[in-house]
């Protein structure tokens, strides 16, 4: 069994990554899916809940899958970080998506703090825009 944990910030994200574990995830997997609110606007919550339940609905018949929204005020790389260790998650999974140069200073990159601080393996999956040409 293989304990998969999915950070999501909208629909898009949600479907490439439910694309890439198709293929990959059995019976006797979980998934636990993420989507981190920095506050409490509608239409925000809203878009969470909407990209969480693109699992459910993708393989809620078929394995174990668990959602959440998190608004506890924490960077959604710091709720990826606390909650893979609270569920012994063996895998982490996110969107890929380019951010310009200034974006990175401001804002940073979820992904790459992922990278500097978790020691599970960490799938980026690309959204689509960023994906090479066939």
């Amino acid at each position: 069994m293989v304990t998969y944990l999915v950070g999501t910030d909208g629909e898009p994200a949600s479907a490439v990554i439910c694309d890439y574990l198709e293929s990959r995830v059995t019976a006797e997997d979980h998934v636990e899916v993420i989507n981190v609110q920095s506050g409490d606007d509608a239409d925000d919550l809203r878009a969470g809940e909407t990209a969480l339940a693109v699992f459910e609905e993708r393989f809620g018949d078929e394995i174990s899958v668990t959602t959440r929204q998190i608004s506890r005020g924490r960077d959604p790389s710091d709720e990826l970080v606390v909650m893979a260790d609270e569920i012994g998650a063996d895998e982490m999974l996110t969107a890929l998506r380019r951010h310009s140069r200034t974006e990175r200073i401001i804002f940073g990159s979820v992904s790459r703090t992922l990278l500097e601080r978790v020691t599970i393996p960490i799938t980026l999956v690309p959204l689509p825009e960023y994906q090479a040409p066939e």
